[in-house]
């Protein structure tokens, strides 16, 4: 068997490059050759050298990099890209060959899957977003900082004002939507879908073909189990995750400087000012390698997950209940049903600062941080959601897709 992995970067920049590309060298271990076909960024030096490992970088810009006239055409079909993934299809046989589509919109559009459809090759989706539904990938209202309701290309959709920016620009991301549905048959012309939880495959659902095969795949969580710690030895709040509006930081900082507590946000990302202005105690470290942030959550008293839209999952969640740190998650997310599951957290209304101030304060209690530390380490560390877990539920999934 042979995996071709498309991903738009060569670098993590986010969950869906996390999990394309640190899943790549284990995978290689079990088939007989992975290929990362990806448009910006480098040969990354984790995977130079290996013989089953061959990465194919087109060198290209993420397309809001490009110039206005370069975008609003490769933008909407990358013809380069798609003229690269003919030259390295070619050599491969769609009887043995799984693609797996991770990520790409930012750059590589729908023109390289198109044409692996067309080829006759079986392609797998990881849902990391809701690319496949919505023009802008999240359901998310950006001018009025809510959770969109319309369908995606509906009148509805087609008429909302949401990114935040010119009409114009609106009129591009659904452009290029209408030729990913319409050119591209994406998600007419695929049958396997894969689902990180529960919650995005709802939210999804009305899109998929009939046909479509729901998987659900386990992201592998980093975290390294060590001893749980004390939360209730500490009074400081953690935010981990990229500083923009969907992701509502600045929510976590007004409401932790109401209560009084220290907060430290772990990230980068268009809101700093933003966060200083609503909290000018806040601690911002930027972002942090992996066992940085598990020192960072360590030393915590709980995690704040303020985002104000859906998510598909949520992993610093899942890293919290790892280390042992009670959450705090907002009512609209994939995050809720994390919490659920491991019950290591409170959830708080989105969109309100009153309503996680209160959250806030029940943790004041040491006996319930205590619980909810003890419940979600226990949990976690049960039914661990592991690299090799990971890459077994993948190949179940590879060999049920060349099956069909």
């Amino acid at each position: 068997m042979k995996v071709v992995i498309v991903t738009d970067y060569t670098y993590v920049n986010g969950g869906a490059g996390k999990v394309a590309l640190e899943s790549t060298i284990p995978l290689a271990s079990h088939v007989d050759h992975v290929y990362v076909f990806s448009a910006v960024g480098e040969v990354p030096e984790t995977l130079k050298g290996h013989d089953r490992i061959t990465v194919i970088p087109l060198g290209q810009k993420k397309v809001t990099d490009l110039a206005a006239s370069q975008a609003v055409v490769k933008g909407l079909w990358n013809r380069p890209a798609e003229v690269a993934f003919r030259t390295l299809l070619s050599g491969l046989d769609p009887r043995d060959t799984v693609i797996h589509l991770h990520s790409w919109r930012d750059a590589l559009t729908a023109s390289p899957i198109a044409l692996a459809i067309k080829l006759g090759f079986k392609v797998v989706v990881t849902c990391h977003d809701f690319g496949l539904a919505c023009p802008l990938a999240g359901f998310f209202d950006a001018r009025h900082r809510i959770i969109c309701h319309e369908k995606g290309l509906s009148f509805g959709c087609l008429t909302k004002s949401c990114t935040g920016g010119s009409f114009t620009k609106k009129s591009w991301f659904v452009a290029r939507h209408a030729i990913q549905v319409g050119r591209g048959k994406l998600p007419a012309s695929i049958k396997h879908f894969v689902f990180v939880s529960e919650f995005s495959q709802r939210i999804l659902a009305p899109y998929l073909p009939v046909a479509a095969r729901c998987h659900f795949v386990d992201n592998p969580i980093s975290a390294e189990h060590l001893p749980k710690p004390d939360p209730t030895q500490s009074n400081t709040l953690v935010f981990v995750g990229r500083f923009s509006e969907e992701k509502g930081p600045e929510i976590a900082a007004a409401a932790a400087y109401k209560t009084g507590k220290p907060i430290k946000f772990v990230g980068i990302g268009p809101l700093s000012d933003k966060i200083q202005e609503s909290n000018p105690d806040a601690e911002l470290l930027g972002w942090r390698n992996p066992i940085e942030v598990a020192q960072v959550l360590r030393s915590a008293r709980g995690l704040v997950f303020p985002s104000i839209w859906y998510e598909t999952q949520g992993m610093v969640v899942n890293e919290a209940a790892a280390n042992g740190i009670p959450v705090i998650v907002s009512d609209c997310t994939a995050a809720v049903g994390t919490v659920e599951r491991l019950g290591h957290g409170l959830t708080f209304k989105s969109g309100s600062v009153d309503s996680l101030v209160e959250r806030i304060h029940e943790l004041d209690c040491d006996e319930l941080v205590e619980r909810l530390s003890t419940t979600g380490y226990n949990a976690f560390w049960s039914s661990v959601h592991s690299t090799e877990n990971h890459i077994k539920q993948l190949l179940e999934v590879y060999s049920e897709v060349l099956a069909d």
